[in-house]
């Protein structure tokens, strides 16, 4: 049976970055069942919550950050994805412990997608991306992926589990 999503509880730009960071960078690399260990750095965070800033610009992120821990109130000029954010805490299982790994056709800048299932009715998968840079995996980013979607990331090379029947 697959678990529960368990759903971010946040009320402001940095509380919900500063749970990124105690959660993913200072736990930082994230060792994988897969025996993966994957890098998560702080500019991360703009990408798995698909943070955007005025007029949905895209951030560089050592400019953002100083602005991020000031929003203590709300998101001020800054939106995001909530239904990624709420569920950060799943993408960190999905690195943890997923079901599957795999390398497809469907990935342009990251190197695989690891998979999980959750018991969730709306978005049921969870789909974490992560990069190959030189010797690490970094992380890339994370989202929720309803039932009807995720046969196109299944759609690939196996990485994990290995000789598995079950595991398309």
């Amino acid at each position: 049976m697959p678990l529960k999503v368990e759903y971010l509880q946040y009320e402001s730009l940095a509380q919900l970055y500063d749970r990124y960071v105690r959660e993913f960078v200072m736990h930082s690399p994230i060792v994988s069942v897969c025996g993966s260990e994957i890098h998560c750095y702080e500019h991360h965070f703009v990408h798995m919550v698909k943070l955007l800033g005025p007029e949905q610009s895209r951030l560089y992120f050592p400019d953002e950050k100083p602005k991020i821990l000031e929003t203590t109130a709300g998101f001020g000029n800054y939106i995001h994805e909530e239904r990624r954010a709420v569920r950060l805490l799943a993408s960190l299982d999905c690195l943890r412990s997923p079901d599957k790994v795999v390398r497809t056709e469907k990935l342009v800048t990251a190197d695989r997608a690891f998979i999980k299932q959750f018991d969730c009715s709306q978005y049921p998968y969870m789909v974490v991306l992560v990069r190959a840079e030189g010797d690490l995996l970094t992380l890339c980013t994370g989202q929720p992926i309803r039932r009807r979607q995720i046969a196109s990331w299944l759609d690939g090379e196996l990485l994990f589990p290995r000789n598995s029947s079950a595991a398309r």
